[in-house]
């Protein structure tokens, strides 16, 4: 028994002491991380949406499918060049020694 409160006590401690640590590294704002996060959603939503040409009898034009497929890609490439800068942000406010 005294082996196993032991072992817990070890562990609760490692992983107070490993969130501590992440808390000292990460020195930004967490919105950012929940901004990573909300942008992560977007981009799966936005490479997961479809034209209806699979789901439907009556299929978009050639034209129609390629002028999607082009502004998906453009908005996928956008929320990657968000997430680029945000994560930045957050490295550039990590990284400062004025602490």
């Amino acid at each position: 028994m005294t082996r196993r409160r032991s072992a817990i006590i070890l562990a609760a401690t490692f992983v107070l002491g490993t969130g501590l640590g992440v808390a000292l590294v990460q020195a930004h704002d967490v919105r950012l991380d929940e901004a990573i996060d909300a942008l992560q959603k977007a981009a799966a939503l936005v490479e997961a949406a479809r034209t209806g040409t699979e789901t439907t009898t009556d299929p978009v034009s050639s034209q129609t499918q390629h002028e999607f497929d082009r502004n998906r890609a453009k908005a996928l490439a956008s929320i990657e060049d968000a997430m680029e800068h945000i994560a930045a942000a957050a490295a550039a406010v990590d990284s400062d020694g004025s602490k």
